[in-house]
């Protein structure tokens, strides 16, 4: 059986097939570069900053695939694969935090603290997207693996301590974000009792999400900034997280309709 046009299949109107085979051709290209820069980094924070950027790129791959219509069931397996990559750069991370300690004695010695730094816009959302999908995906193993790495965040986040509740025994409330604009928003829907009342909260929350990224540094605005060659940083618009918020509390997101919510990835974590 032929799959559907990519016009139909793709998730995202801004996507087109030319753009999206380009774009992916240079991520790989990318990718396979940093591979190679990785085995002559001579410094901790250099290798670091390549082991992030394997991460992300490896990340950025499957959500482009997501936003070209991929089947789920193709792409579920494959976020082992990057929380993998999550847990490898965590690593590195801690070796250069290690170092820094000892040139820094003054700072205080070295304390486990998860590599993304959830005060970064990007870092805090890269990772909240992360999570979600785990979540949206029942990925239980990855959810949990992504929890260890970020131990060191408990505590000061009211989303994140919101996502996670199903995979922790201590499960925290907490009022406020780190990050406030958009987020509290979508954390107020948590402590919404009436499930109207809380559905207005997660629409006002995605017309809230995309203008609140004006700052991530890789792909804000990307679709309207193609290369010469074809490509862009643009692999999808998507707040992940409010598809997690839905699923958790099981609301009815029948009239849900908004660019940036994963309807498709909800309901397929609900049929498992």
């Amino acid at each position: 059986m032929m799959s559907a046009p990519f016009d139909v299949r793709r998730r995202q109107k801004f996507l087109y097939e030319d753009l999206y085979h380009k774009t992916r051709e240079n991520q790989l290209a990318l990718f396979d570069g940093q591979l190679l820069n990785k085995n002559v980094a001579e410094s901790a924070q250099s290798q670091t900053v390549i082991y992030q950027f394997l991460y992300l790129e490896a990340f950025w791959i499957w959500m482009l695939d997501y936003t070209a219509g991929e089947p789920i069931a193709a792409l579920a397996p494959r976020i082992a694969g990057i929380v993998d990559k999550f847990e490898e750069w965590n690593e590195v991370d801690q070796l250069y935090q290690q170092e820094a300690a000892l040139e820094f004695p003054e700072d205080g010695p070295y304390e486990f603290q998860g590599a993304p730094q959830f005060s970064i816009l990007s870092d805090y959302e890269d990772t909240l997207q992360l999570l979600s999908i785990a979540i949206l995906l029942r990925d239980q193993r990855s959810a949990l693996r992504i929890v260890h790495v970020l131990r060191s965040h408990r505590g000061s986040d009211g989303l994140f301590e919101q996502l996670i509740g199903a995979y922790v025994e201590d499960s925290q409330d907490l009022d406020t974000c780190i990050i406030s604009k958009p987020y509290n928003t979508l954390l107020q829907v948590f402590y919404e009792e009436d499930d109207n009342a809380a559905l207005a909260l997660l629409q006002k929350y995605l017309k809230q999400w995309y203008p609140a990224m004006k700052n991530h540094p890789r792909w804000h605005d990307e679709h309207l900034h193609i290369s010469e060659e074809g490509y862009a940083a643009y692999y999808g618009y998507w707040a992940f997280e409010a598809g997690a918020t839905v699923f958790i509390l099981d609301l009815d997101d029948s009239q849900i309709d908004h660019l940036v919510y994963p309807k498709d990835l909800v309901d397929y974590a609900r049929t498992l």
